[in-house]
């Protein structure tokens, strides 16, 4: 399966809620047993990023920079199968905003994506607990974006589970 960050329910990634909105915004709303800056580094740096979105990871972490990844462990970056992601804003420990502008090869969802981005949202609910909030962005009624939409709300509760699991080990 190929996944996208764009992007988690385990034992302890809870959701706290889900809400789909009316159009092109949907709201996925998670819990994560660490803190805030544990939580924003593992979005911001390569290191962070290769424990737990893909085995192949880097980010040049400025606007305008790559978020690159590669699920297959015997790939490399920039090889058919790499999605890459263009930071479109951040502000520090609280946002970061993406656009997935290279698809791996084979996603089913090529054209869909080409208009969505995501948002997500980093919020302290105590020391050692944090809350992530997802906003997908740029949905349409179609069949095609409508079936990704489905896809990443899987994808999602995926990479979160596996974002808290790296975050319980350090």
């Amino acid at each position: 399966m190929i996944r996208f960050i764009a992007v988690v329910c385990f034992a302890v990634a809870v959701p706290v809620s889900t809400v789909v909105a009316e159009g092109e915004r949907e709201v996925l709303e998670y819990e994560i047993d660490a803190g805030i800056d544990a939580v924003w580094a593992a979005f911001s740096t390569t290191a962070g990023l290769q424990s737990w979105v893909a085995p192949l990871a880097e980010i040049d972490f400025r606007v305008g920079g790559k978020w690159r990844a590669n699920y297959n462990a015997e790939g490399e970056l920039g090889d058919p199968t790499t999605i890459e992601n263009t930071i479109l804003s951040f502000d520090p420990g609280r946002m970061i905003s993406l656009k997935a502008t290279t698809f791996p090869e084979g996603f089913a969802f090529m054209e869909a994506a080409k208009d969505t981005w995501t948002v997500f949202y980093f919020s302290p609910i105590s020391a050692g607990r944090s809350r992530i909030t997802v906003v997908g962005l740029g949905y349409t009624d179609s069949e095609e974006s409508k079936k990704m939409r489905s896809f990443f709300a899987q994808a999602n509760e995926y990479s979160l589970n596996e974002l808290n699991k790296a975050l319980q080990k350090n």
